[in-house]
C-alpha cells in the first residue's frame, strides 16, 4: 500500500522536531530493534528472545518498571542487548537499527532468514500465529485475502493493519506516539501503529519471513471514562494539520470509540447531554455526533445538494436544521462534479445529524434523469426505515428534493411534509419561464391521475412547473422567505389554490448562526485598520457584477472620499479580471477568490462594512420577490451592513440598527449614507496618504 502523507505541520517547532528525528534515523544501520516490555516473567521474556540469537542485525531492549525484574534481566541478558529501568519511552533512546517492533513478554518473534533486509521508507506487516483473538482473526483474514484495496490508503484498510502487534516500523516514525500508563499496552500498540501509518511517506508491505506468535491480553475499556481518554487522544491528533486522507482515517477511529460510548447512552447509564458536556469539559473538539445520535432521527431531510458540498441552498438547509434543533437523517447527492467540497460545512449542524446518505446519481441542475435517480434513491432509503420517521423536509433549489419528498408523501399520507422554496422556481430573475422536460410520459400520466380532474390541467411536462404545483397541493407546510415571494409565485393560480397555499404557508427568512460559529475558522486576510474596509461576498451574475462594485468606488471617490478599500470575494473569471484591470478605480478595490463559508463568516467580522445588493427586478417583475441570502449571514456579524435596494423591496423595508439602506439608482445618496456609516464607525473619510493618481 503506497502512502504519501505529510507529517504534522501544526507549527514550526513540531516541523523542526520531526525533521531532527528524521535526520537522526538516517544514521541507523539496516536492522531491527525489538523493544520488549517485561512486567512479570523474566524467564518467558528471555525464552522468547532465544530464537533471535542467530540473527545478525538485531538487538533487544528489555524495559521494565520493577527493580527485581530489572536486576534479573541485567544478570541473564545477552551481551548485545540492553536493559532499561523505566518506560517504553525510555527504551526508545536505545534504538540501534533502522526499524523497530514493540512487544511484551507474552509475544515472541520468529524469523526464516538470518539477516534482516529493510527499507527506511517501508512499514512491514508480519505474519501472526498462536493468536485467537478477534483482532487477530480480522488481521489474519485481511492478510490471507489481500486484494486491490490494499493499494488504497483508507480508514477500513488502516484499521485492519494496526489491530495487532504486527507492524515493523521505521525508527523515525516510532516517536509519533508516546506510550502512557493511561492506556493498556494493546491500545498503545494500536496508536503506535496508527501514528506510524498516518505519518509514513512510503509503502506498507507484507514480510512473510517474520512472524509474531502469542496473544496480547484483550483490551476492553473499563468504563466510559477510559473511552473518553482514548477519544481525547485521537481528537488531539485530528487537530493537527494532516491532509484530508489522514484526517479521514483518524475520524474513523473517532467513530469507532464513539460507538462504544453510544452503548452507555442506549443502556441508560448516562444521558447524551451529560456525556457530550463531559466530552467538551475535557477538551474534545471533534465530537462524532452522528454516532451518538444514531437511531434518534424522527425527521428525514431531502436535500439534493448538502454539505460538505459548498452551495447556498445546501448551507441554508443546514442552517434550517440548526434552527429547528431536531436530530435528522439527510439524503443528499454527491455533487463533486459541479460543486466544491468543504468538509467544515458539516459543523453547521453536525450535532443534530443521525445519518447522512449520499447518493451517487448524475449531478445536474434539472435533468430528468438525475431527478429520477434521486427520487428512486431517496425512496429506497426511506423504505429501509419507514417506521422511523414522522416528518420529511425538502428544499429547493434543486428541484430533485421536492420530487423525492412527494414520492414518500404519496406512499405515506400520514407523514408530515414540509416544503421550502428559496426563490420562485417557475420563472427566473428575468421573468423568463424555466423549462426542463419530464422525459417520462408514464410519470406525467401518474401525476394527472393522482391529482384528479380538479387539478390535472396544472400538470404538464415542465419539471419546474410541477415542482411548484405538487408541494402546493400536497405538502402540509410551505416555507417562503418573504410575503412577496409567496404572492409572486401564486399569481398564476386561481383563488382556490392561493387560499390553499396561504393556509399552509409560513414566512421565514434564512436563519442566522450564533456568533461563536463566526470563529470556527480564523482568516489571516490582512486589512489596514486605518482605512474603512468594505467587503462584498458572492458570485457575480448578469444582474449583479463588477460594475456595481466599481460604481460604489466611483461615487465615493467623486465626493472626495478616499479612505476606503472594497475587498471583493467572488468567482474569479476572465471577464471579471478584465473589468478589474481596465477600471479607473482599481486602486480602491481588492479582488480575491471566493472564500470558504466559515472563513467568509470570520471575514465579515474583520471588515467595517458589508455590501449587499437587491436583485434587479424593476421593469421585469411587478415587485421584488427576493431576499438576498447573505443578509442572514451578515446579521450575525459585528460589522455594518450597507444595503443597495430596490424601492419597497423586502430588503428596502427592513429596519435594523446595523443596517443602512440606499436605493440602488439614487447614486447621489451613496455618499450621504456612507458618511453616516463612517461616523458611526469612527474612521475618517479622507486620508492624504491615500491620494491616488487615477488614469
Amino acid at each position: 500500500m503506497k502512502v504519501i502523507n505529510r507529517i504534522n505541520t501544526a507549527d514550526a517547532n513540531s516541523q523542526y522536531i520531526n525533521n531532527v528525528i528524521s535526520s537522526l534515523s538516517e544514521t541507523h544501520p539496516v536492522g531491527l530493534t525489538v523493544i520488549q516490555f517485561v512486567s512479570q516473567s523474566v524467564k518467558t521474556a528471555l525464552d522468547s528472545a532465544s530464537s533471535l540469537s542467530g540473527i545478525t542485525n538485531i538487538n533487544i531492549v528489555y524495559v521494565t518498571g520493577k527493580p527485581e525484574i530489572y536486576n534479573a534481566l541485567k544478570v541473564d541478558k545477552n551481551d548485545r542487548d540492553t536493559v532499561v529501568y523505566g518506560s517504553i519511552e525510555d527504551a526508545k533512546i536505545y534504538i540501534k537499527y533502522s526499524h523497530v517492533i514493540i512487544i511484551n513478554e507474552n509475544l515472541a518473534l520468529q524469523f526464516k532468514k538470518g539477516t534482516l533486509d529493510f527499507n527506511n521508507e517501508k512499514i512491514y506487516l508480519t505474519d501472526i500465529s498462536n493468536n485467537n483473538s478477534l483482532d487477530a482473526k480480522i488481521y489474519k483474514k485481511f492478510i490471507d485475502e489481500i486484494s486491490l484495496e490494499f493499494n488504497q490508503f483508507n480508514p477500513e484498510t488502516t484499521e485492519k493493519i494496526i489491530r495487532e502487534t504486527n507492524c515493523i516500523i521505521p525508527a523515525n516514525l516510532i516517536f509519533h506516539h508516546t506510550f502512557t500508563d493511561h492506556f493498556s499496552f494493546k491500545f498503545n500498540i494500536w496508536m503506535s501503529n496508527l501514528m506510524a501509518v498516518v505519518n509514513l511517506t512510503g509503502e506498507i508491505i507484507i514480510n512473510e519471513d517474520i512472524c509474531v506468535s502469542g496473544e496480547l491480553d484483550r483490551w476492553v475499556p473499563a468504563g466510559y471514562k477510559e473511552i473518553l481518554m482514548c477519544l481525547k487522544y485521537i481528537d488531539h491528533k485530528i487537530s493537527k494539520r494532516y491532509d484530508e486522507k489522514v484526517s479521514d482515517v483518524l475520524q474513523y477511529f473517532n467513530k469507532i470509540f464513539t460507538s462504544n460510548l453510544k452503548n452507555y447512552i442506549d443502556k441508560g447509564l448516562i444521558s447524551k447531554k451529560t456525556l457530550i458536556n463531559e466530552m467538551k469539559s475535557i477538551g474534545i473538539k471533534n465530537i462524532y455526533y452522528s454516532t451518538l445520535n444514531k437511531g434518534d432521527a424522527k425527521k428525514l431531510v431531502l436535500a439534493y445538494c448538502f454539505p460538505p458540498f459548498n452551495d447556498t441552498s445546501g448551507n441554508v438547509m443546514a442552517k434550517r436544521i440548526f434552527e429547528s434543533g431536531d436530530v435528522v437523517d439527510v439524503v443528499s447527492n454527491d455533487m463533486s462534479r459541479i460543486r466544491n467540497k468543504d468538509n467544515k460545512l458539516i459543523n453547521i449542524m453536525h450535532h443534530l445529524l443521525d445519518s447522512q446518505i449520499v447518493l451517487t446519481g448524475k449531478q445536474a441542475f434539472s435533468s430528468w434523469t438525475s431527478i429520477e435517480e434521486y427520487i428512486q434513491g431517496s425512496y429506497e432509503k426511506y423504505m429501509m426505515y419507514e417506521n422511523k420517521y414522522e416528518e420529511i423536509y425538502s428544499r429547493v433549489m434543486f428541484p430533485h428534493s421536492h420530487f423525492a419528498a412527494f414520492e414518500i408523501k404519496k406512499s405515506n399520507s400520514n407523514i408530515k411534509w414540509i416544503a421550502e422554496f428559496s426563490d420562485p422556481l417557475y420563472t427566473d430573475v428575468s421573468s423568463n419561464i424555466r423549462y426542463a422536460p419530464i422525459e417520462d410520459d408514464e410519470y406525467i400520466e401518474m401525476l394527472k391521475s393522482y391529482t384528479g380532474e380538479k387539478y390535472r390541467d396544472l400538470i404538464d411536462d415542465n419539471s419546474f412547473n410541477v415542482c411548484e404545483v405538487i408541494p402546493f397541493l400536497y405538502a402540509d407546510e410551505l416555507i417562503f422567505t418573504n410575503e412577496y415571494q409567496m404572492s409572486y409565485m401564486l399569481e398564476r393560480f386561481d383563488e382556490e389554490i392561493k387560499s390553499l397555499v396561504i393556509s399552509k404557508a409560513v414566512i421565514s427568512q434564512h436563519p442566522t448562526l450564533p456568533s461563536n460559529m463566526y470563529n470556527i475558522v480564523k482568516s489571516f486576510y490582512k486589512v489596514s485598520q486605518r482605512e474603512i474596509n468594505i467587503a462584498y461576498f458572492g458570485n457575480f451574475y448578469d444582474t449583479r457584477g463588477f460594475r456595481q462594485i466599481e460604481l460604489v468606488a466611483k461615487e465615493l471617490y467623486d465626493n472626495n472620499i478616499n479612505n476606503f478599500k472594497i475587498h471583493v470575494f467572488t468567482n474569479l473569471n476572465k471577464k471579471t479580471m478584465r473589468f478589474y484591470k481596465q477600471s479607473d478605480y482599481k486602486e480602491y478595490i481588492e479582488i480575491n477568490q471566493y472564500a470558504p463559508y466559515f472563513e467568509f463568516l470570520n471575514l465579515t467580522n474583520l471588515m467595517d462594512v458589508l455590501l449587499i445588493f437587491d436583485a434587479e427586478t424593476e421593469g421585469i417583475k411587478p415587485y421584488n420577490p427576493y431576499v438576498p441570502s447573505k443578509l442572514s449571514d451578515y446579521r450575525g456579524s459585528t460589522s455594518k451592513i450597507w444595503a443597495f435596494t430596490e424601492k419597497n423591496s423586502v430588503l428596502d423595508l427592513t429596519e435594523e440598527d446595523n443596517l443602512y439602506s440606499v436605493h440602488q439608482r439614487d447614486y447621489h445618496e451613496y455618499c450621504k449614507v456612507f458618511t453616516k456609516i463612517a461616523n458611526n464607525i469612527g474612521k475618517p473619510l479622507y486620508n492624504v496618504d491615500n491620494i491616488k493618481c487615477l488614469n
